[in-house]
């Protein structure tokens, strides 16, 4: 994060950079592939790029477990990288104006890779999530997404909730001081599910978006 100066040292801990960044930052590095598909090893709480921690992280809950904080290049809300999730990270040329339409075009990759696992299509919603309709018919979110982008290049971080993480989530993470409307104001367990219970598993899931994500995505790769 050229120039920027970290306002809570204190909390925050500096990125471990490396291509195999728990943050999925490697893709920053143009000499890394465009796109980085996996699971993360631990428990790590991360910050959008201007949010306040003390705001968004149950901080003394986070600080008696050990787990880091980190601050993301890449705006978006607070969560929680934990083992049973996979993360997305892409590197896409710049070519049009906005955001949603990138965070839209991911999701023309995603979605489908979802739907080739388990044969429903989440939806897109709010700021480039993806959520599922439950039984009760109410969307709950599986995906969130954030977005960097320069004059040349788009940068976007994406995680999939494969696995329950709900009570990591209450543990951890305040009620988020921006919601999209579609929360409806309602708390982590009720607006998050998860893949798992729709038969999708890890392995098959990082598998599924490689292989979408190269084919759908991959001309507009920045390589």
């Amino acid at each position: 994060m050229s120039g920027f100066i970290e306002p809570h040292p204190n909390l925050i801990t500096p990125n471990p950079g490396g291509p195999d960044d728990p943050l999925g930052e490697s893709i920053l590095d143009p000499a890394q592939p465009w796109l980085r598909v996996y699971e993360p090893r631990d428990v790590r709480l991360i910050i959008g790029r201007h949010q306040d921690p003390t705001r968004e992280l149950l901080i003394d809950h986070a600080r008696a477990d050990q787990v880091p904080m980190h601050r993301r290049v890449s705006g978006g809300g607070a969560v929680v990288l934990a083992p049973g999730m996979v993360v997305v990270a892409a590197r896409l040329v710049n070519s049009e104006f906005g955001t949603t339409c990138y965070l839209d075009r991911m999701n023309t990759a995603l979605a489908p890779a979802v739907r080739s696992l388990c044969g429903l299509a989440p939806v897109c919603r709010g700021h480039g999530d993806l959520a599922l309709a439950d039984a009760d018919g109410v969307e709950r979110k599986v995906l969130g997404a954030s977005l960097r982008q320069t004059s040349r290049l788009v940068f976007y971080l994406g995680v999939f909730l494969v696995h329950d993480a709900v009570g990591l989530m209450e543990r951890y993470l305040a009620a988020p001081s921006r919601q999209p409307d579609y929360r409806s104001g309602r708390g982590h367990g009720a607006f998050c599910t998860h893949l798992a219970t729709v038969g999708v598993e890890v392995p098959a899931l990082i598998a599924a978006i490689h292989d979408h994500g190269e084919r759908i995505l991959g001309s507009r790769a920045a390589r």
